[in-house]
């Protein structure tokens, strides 16, 4: 501002920026993207978003972000010593990418759009597991043995198991065993709340109809 002819500013900025940030992007993505997404570095990735969108690489940040949830999903529902905690882990993992989503990519629709399109990949590498164990998820969780639980809770915990049925694709599966695991609680009088087992059916309806 007080040396140089103000017409030049444009050009030393898009230079700047070229020699710096664009000439590294592999380089970045590479070796540091993973690590703050695992970190939920939430301000650095923020910072990130900014500068890639300066000199039009986002593109190649929402390709990331891709290879990022199918790598990290994959080892959480690919191991099956951990079946029991998949659902646990799949909700942890998905709240902290609609966090991030949020916070540090400003919403953006293409990355939301790629956020859904890697969870529905993800969720359905191995065909009906994953809607076995949502299935026996909401049977834990409507069964009276979750005493601890207030209402607000227990229905928070049910709407955010509906965002990971949506994406899964064994849905006539995942009917069979809660209609099974429903009689069941009706009939041993095993529900932890009977408002929560009719909320649920009003939702699996709103989403797969009578």
């Amino acid at each position: 501002l007080l040396y140089l002819d103000a017409f030049t500013r444009k050009p030393l900025i898009a230079t700047t920026e070229r020699q710096l940030l664009e000439r590294h992007i592999p380089a970045i993505l590479d070796k540091g993207f993973m690590m703050l997404m695992d970190g939920h570095r939430i301000k650095d990735l923020q910072r990130m978003y900014s500068l890639f969108s300066r000199v039009n690489a986002l593109e190649s940040l929402r390709q990331a972000i891709s290879s990022y949830i199918r790598r990290t999903g994959q080892s959480i529902v690919m191991d099956e010593e951990k079946d029991k905690d998949m659902v646990s882990s799949l909700l942890e993992f998905k709240a902290s990418l609609d966090s991030i989503l949020e916070e540090s990519f400003s919403k953006n629709e293409a990355f939301c759009n790629t956020i859904k399109d890697s969870f529905e990949h993800l969720i359905n590498l191995r065909q009906n597991r994953p809607a076995e164990l949502i299935a026996k998820f909401l049977d834990e969780k409507l069964r009276d043995g979750n005493k601890g639980t207030s209402e607000e809770e227990l229905e928070g915990t049910l709407d955010k198991v509906l965002v990971l049925f949506r994406f899964i694709q064994g849905k006539d599966v995942f009917e069979a065993l809660y209609k099974k695991d429903l009689a069941k609680r009706l009939l041993l009088g095993k529900s932890a709340s009977i408002d929560a087992e009719k909320s649920m059916i009003s939702k699996l309806k709103t989403e797969c109809g009578s």
